[in-house]
């Protein structure tokens, strides 16, 4: 068995003092992480989203909570995040800039979904991206296969958030169909718990470390927070036969 943590959407600031819709993101991300540490998960995966302008030393402030975790984490971009300046800094002892790697008896697949110049926050997978999927889901037909990307590639029942999401999705479904190991889909950017299963594929969508997005279950009532309010991050138990089981842990308000 391989047990994950999905991380997403941590909105880092160059000046961890800063806040993002009142949210200082970087202590509410070193509260998660210290959290994460308690599952005892082999690796992490972070799904985007991961500084809120793109700055360098956003991506610095992470790299070192990160390193102080000393679990291997591996990284995507969301459409937040500056690519260029995510290579040059996010690559440490413990955190990896690989997108296909197999631990265990799993294979892994990240995605970059991000549309350069994008009107509302939406993505796309290329052609060289989805053929680069393609080519991998080949060469590792064996592995029960984990699939990581920011954009949501399914509906999340919230209007507003459709125009923000894979606009090619039907593209991703009709390869991943024909590739019966894979078994999940992880992605952020929603900042929400969903879950939906299509296909036989489990595909998740996992809180903000920070601000999050009301469900489309749910009322908010004034003046109380709710659990779905709260910074969280998603577990996930990837078993050796390709069974999948998850769960979210949310952390309290601090």
């Amino acid at each position: 068995m391989v047990k994950i943590a999905q991380i997403t959407d941590t909105h880092l600031l160059a000046d961890k003092e800063d806040a993002m819709r009142g949210v200082q993101t970087w202590y509410s991300l070193e509260k998660v992480l210290k959290t994460v540490k308690k599952v005892v998960p082999e690796l992490i995966l972070l799904t985007g989203d991961l500084a809120h302008n793109g700055e360098k030393a956003a991506y610095e402030h992470l790299k070192n909570l990160i390193d102080q975790t000393k679990i291997p984490a591996y990284w995507l971009p969301g459409n937040h995040d500056n690519f260029q300046r995510m290579q040059s800094a996010l690559s440490s002892q413990y955190l990896h800039a690989q997108k296909c790697f197999q631990h265990k008896n799993w294979c892994f697949i990240l995605l970059n979904s991000c549309l350069e110049n994008a009107q509302y926050g939406e993505g796309t997978l290329a052609k060289t991206e989805l053929d680069w999927l393609v080519d991998k889901l080949n060469a590792h037909r064996g592995k029960p296969t984990a699939i990581a990307l920011h954009h949501h590639p399914v509906d999340t029942g919230i209007d507003w958030l459709e125009q923000m999401s894979v606009l090619n999705s039907s593209a991703f479904h009709e390869i991943i169909r024909q590739y019966p190991q894979v078994k999940v889909v992880c992605f952020g950017h929603i900042h929400h718990q969903l879950t939906v299963r299509q296909n036989g594929i489990y595909f998740f969508g996992t809180p903000a470390t920070c601000t999050q997005v009301t469900p489309a279950h749910c009322r908010e009532i004034e003046g109380e927070i709710q659990l779905w309010q709260q910074p969280g991050f998603r577990v996930i138990d990837l078993k050796d036969n390709g069974a999948v089981t998850t769960e979210v842990q949310r952390i309290q308000w601090f």
